[in-house]
């Protein structure tokens, strides 16, 4: 095979570039592939991206063949085309870095090449022959980079919020079903890491539980806000280079593409101008990466020891701990997510200051949203599943020690005043902690109450006594006055 044959060579106003000829890129993508070569991590390796943008192509050319506008038989192999995209064919060809410089331009065309190359090979032509199939008259017709990449990019963020929603779900659900099995293990609360009032495992339990369902819904609600975009709007809102009624003829086949519902923006320079929807899911993201790091976090510190801290819960001993003291174990799975809510907050910082800097018309940081958003997106579902399966589904109570811990501090002393008076538990306390003894102690010792008694009073100022209405929102409740 000789070199002729190997490659191809394309031409523009700034020369010429020879393309090999199993690839489906252009020059505008080999070009862009060189200009940009940083981050080692291309378009290529975001497929949820890559098939965003095959559906916001397929849509084009559908809307555009529909209006007459493009001719039946190029719009049917662009179709084809996208369809292989979004099966999962061709991404070894979309090679632009996520960070590239050019405001979504190179990350744009690249789609457009390998889209137009493909549907030049499904019509009989070979890759480059342009006249027949054009990557920007007939794949990009009636639109822009600044309109394609952000509205593929939130349905791309749209469509992996989908298993990080159902990996948030199972987490919530693996913590309520250690909140029931926990319900009867006394433990002391503490604030500020110092003896607080009695409560149960299961009570923190169902407190973490609570929290992952509310930042589960959090990141739907700005998930479902994603979904309202500025196709259409091409270069700046304007519509300008797009056919009369394409825009609602493209949302329209973007929703049937998709199988969600598609809205476009209400104000089309705002849609253009502003990525604060992007810095709000981004922030939710965040949020409950937080969440979760605050968990592991706890976890940590009840499973200190195992017998020179708290030691109050066992987490499963998934590796060995130290590579120099024999036996060690430690709690790297909670470590992890710690690490990933770092990460998560770093990545949340750069979209927020690329949101912040946009210019005028658009905003042409969106490649490094797309990269931070979806490397947040990823670690969170990656690190959701692996904490659920390794850390909290076989996380056990140690019973005797938390009730140990319980019973030694002097935090009890509040539960008992009803039945000592004021007077009487100030002087136990105070004796107890001038002997270092046991305040519960010194009561059973000089005959005030007998461990019965001591135990159910426990396990009443541990119960909540009084009911609150509760409000139509599920998980919120509402205290009213009955004063009409």
């Amino acid at each position: 095979m000789n070199e002729e044959s190997r490659n191809r060579i394309e031409s523009d106003s700034l020369g010429t570039i020879e393309i090999p000829a199993s690839c489906l890129y252009g020059i505008n993508t080999a070009r862009g592939r060189d200009n940009f070569a940083i981050s080692h991590r291309i378009l290529g390796d975001e497929p949820a991206f890559v098939r965003a943008l095959a559906r916001v192509k397929m849509a084009a050319a559908m809307a555009n063949r529909e209006l007459g506008v493009l001719q039946p038989d190029i719009a049917d192999a662009i179709v084809v085309a996208c369809n292989e995209i979004i099966a999962g064919e061709h991404h070894e060809d979309f090679v632009i870095d996520m960070l590239e410089g050019s405001g979504g331009t190179s990350i744009n065309m690249n789609a457009n090449e390998v889209i137009a190359n493909r549907a030049l090979q499904i019509l009989g032509q070979a890759p480059g022959n342009y006249r027949r199939i054009h990557p920007n008259d007939h794949v990009n017709l009636g639109q822009s980079t600044n309109d394609v990449v952000p509205t593929a990019l939130k349905i791309a963020c749209f469509e992996q919020s989908v298993p990080l929603s159902k990996a948030l779900y199972r987490l919530a659900e693996m913590l309520r079903t250690k909140s029931s099995e926990f319900s009867d293990v006394l433990r002391l609360g503490r604030t500020c890491l110092q003896s607080a009032q009695p409560m149960t495992l299961g009570q923190a339990f169902g407190g973490y539980a609570a929290a992952i369902t509310r930042a589960r819904d959090k990141i739907a609600v700005s998930a479902d806000d994603l979904l309202i975009v500025p196709l259409g709007g091409t270069a700046i809102g304007t519509g300008l280079g797009a056919a009369d009624g394409y825009r609602e003829i493209v949302l329209r086949q973007l929703a049937d593409v998709t199988g969600w519902t598609i809205a476009g923006s209400g104000d089309l320079f705002d849609g253009m101008q502003n990525a604060d929807a992007f810095a709000r899911f981004s922030g939710e993201l965040r949020v409950a990466a937080d969440i979760i790091g605050k968990i592991s976090a706890d976890l940590i510190i009840l499973s200190s020891g195992p017998t020179g801290g708290l030691g109050e819960i066992t987490l499963p001993p998934v590796q060995a701990g130290s590579s120099i003291m024999p036996g060690k174990i430690n709690p790297v799975m909670p470590m992890m997510m710690q690490q990933v809510a770092f990460a998560v907050s770093g990545n949340d910082l750069a979209v927020s200051m690329a949101a912040l800097q946009g210019q005028l018309e658009i905003n042409h940081f969106e490649p490094v949203m797309a990269s931070r958003i979806s490397d947040s997106l990823s670690l969170l579902t990656n690190g959701v599943r692996l904490f659920a399966d390794r850390c909290i589904d076989g996380l056990q109570a140690n019973r005797e020690q938390s009730l140990r811990n319980l019973m030694q501090s002097s935090a009890l002393a509040t539960v008992f005043v009803p039945q000592l008076g004021y007077e009487m538990t100030s002087r136990l306390v105070k004796q107890s902690l001038k002997e270092n003894r046991p305040f519960i102690e010194l009561v059973i010792e000089q005959g005030l109450l007998v461990e019965s008694d001591i135990m159910r009073t426990l396990q009443r100022a541990v119960t909540l006594m009084v009911p609150m209405k509760v409000n139509s929102q599920p998980g919120i409740i509402l205290a009213r006055s009955e004063k009409p």
